[in-house]
């Protein structure tokens, strides 16, 4: 018995070996296009109806992916259920009666204005106007009792995303903090037009359960005197009504599994590997004969990505230890991630860094396109783990579509971890790629498999050298990120 121990041990450290002299080759024999093949065919097929958030469809993905986990012979991460993470939903259909007074003007729902989030409200009296609505606003101006007016996003920036993913709810929960009754942002940030936004904001929506917060709005940013008015005087008086606000309550899972790092110290450090496998679900359209939205490249291919990265670290666990994530609800507002994110089933100061997979398609197959390659020290990795398989790693091609704060690397980026996104070789948004993306037309048997083939390896390569470099990845000095991550992982 003790000799056959002695073999197997021998054995592991054989196999633990040959990865590590040749990796290339190793991830060349195990990650296969048939198997590439079998999945993307399986979460992207019709019978799948596009995996919508809430749907059953997107609960037999959850459970293909915990499957193959376990096949895989994965371990479950601290405070999962059988590899499953709970994600609490909630679906609002938002208020049909809006309006907002001030003095003898009245603003109207859609036109000027429209729910953010929160519920029903009825309240006349004071209006206050807090600017950018900082915590120093807040500290300077007496709020209990008001509705709160104040521009979207901060001072020092203009970014509509960040505005809406994160600044907005920040300032609702200060506003209730501070006792004010209702809380309405002046659309200052550019980047999409109003009619856009307040569609947007008019449908039924999906968003994360959480604390109750007081009825939040967005408007129109207008040159209306009474407006211009209260900017100037930081006070006027009149009313808000709101009504026809109506929200239900579900569950949704993140996926979610282990490996264990071989290294004494580096396995306290976690490297979170992400995909989302969500997608947009069907859509009746009277200019389409095909209904469902596959979402074969968005993101059934950073699925696949995950899933074949999970299968090399389970035969060649690497130094660090490894997270492997994925997500629901990306589709719906990075729901999945933020959750996680709030939620972390290891504490996030030990989460070093988050490589995620996700894209809109590809219309250069020569490239890999890397939302924030320039962002961090992994830059070397990343150029290395694609040129192994021929590819080049190159920069977003359209910043000014903020694709960075998109897709779920941002939601750990907005806690201080580095964070960028792998996604395939996109050299413009052109009509190439928009064919395909969020259309019914991105199924299977449109794939070049022989490139995606070269993506995922080059994908699960850059992984593995991540996932054994003796220093771990970091923010660039004076990225945006920089002083949250000092945070996160010094306390200070």
């Amino acid at each position: 018995m003790k000799k056959l121990v002695l073999m197997l041990l021998a054995l592991s450290v054989t196999i633990a070996s040959q990865a590590q002299k040749k990796p290339v080759e190793e991830v060349t024999r195990l990650v296969t296009k048939n198997e590439a093949e079998a999945h993307l065919t399986f979460l992207a097929a019709d019978e799948m109806r596009g995996r919508d958030t809430g749907s059953p469809e997107i609960e037999i993905a959850a459970n293909y992916i915990a499957g193959y986990f376990r096949q895989l012979g994965l371990k479950s991460a601290p405070g999962t259920n059988g590899y499953f993470q709970t994600v609490e939903f909630q679906k609002v259909k938002p208020a049909t009666i809006i309006q907002f007074k001030i003095q003898d003007q009245t603003f109207n729902v859609k036109e000027d204005i429209i729910m953010f989030s929160g519920g029903d409200v009825e309240v006349t009296g004071d209006i206050v106007f807090v600017g950018y609505g900082s915590e120093e606003d807040f500290q300077q101006t007496d709020v209990k009792g008001k509705v709160v007016v104040a521009f979207t996003g901060r001072a020092a920036e203009n970014n509509l995303m960040k505005a809406f993913m994160s600044d907005a709810p920040d300032k609702n929960s200060l506003a209730r903090q501070k006792g004010a009754v209702a809380l309405i942002e002046i659309v200052a940030t550019p980047g999409i037009p109003w009619p856009n936004i307040a569609k947007f904001l008019s449908d039924e929506r999906m968003t994360l359960k959480k604390e109750e917060g007081i009825p939040h709005l967005w408007m129109k940013n207008s040159d209306a005197q009474v407006i211009t008015s209260l900017k100037e005087a930081k006070k006027a008086s009149g009313s808000l009504k709101v009504t026809g606000t109506r929200i239900s309550y579900f569950n949704g899972k993140n996926v979610v599994a282990v490996v264990e790092g071989t290294d004494p110290v580096l396995k306290n450090e976690y490297l979170i590997i992400s995909a989302h496998y969500d997608h947009v679900g069907v859509k009746v359209s009277p200019n389409k004969t095909d209904s469902i939205y596959n979402g074969t490249r968005d993101n059934a291919i950073g699925t696949v990505g995950l899933m074949q990265t999970a299968k090399f670290f389970s035969v060649y666990p690497p130094k660090r230890s490894v997270l492997l994530l994925a997500v629901t609800g990306e589709e719906k507002g990075l729901l999945g991630s933020s959750w996680y994110a709030d939620h972390p089933l290891i504490p996030l100061k030990q989460s070093v860094f988050n490589f995620n997979c996700d894209g809109a398609g590809y219309n250069d197959k020569t490239i890999a396109t890397v939302i924030g390659l320039e962002r961090t020290t992994a830059e070397g990795d990343l150029a290395k783990g694609c040129e192994a398989f021929g590819l080049k790693a190159t920069l977003d091609p359209v910043p000014e579509q903020n694709l960075y704060e998109r897709s779920d690397n941002f939601s750990f980026a907005a806690k201080g971890v580095p964070a960028i996104n792998f996604a395939p070789g996109t050299k413009a948004f052109d009509a190439e790629l928009m064919k395909y993306y969020h259309q019914p037309e991105d199924e299977v048997n449109s794939i070049d498999f022989d490139y995606v083939l070269k993506y995922f390896r080059a994908y699960v390569y850059t992984n593995y050298l991540l996932a054994n470099t003796p220093k771990a990845p970091t923010w660039k000095p004076g990225d945006k990120f920089e002083q949250v991550a000092k945070k996160l992982y010094s306390g200070k």
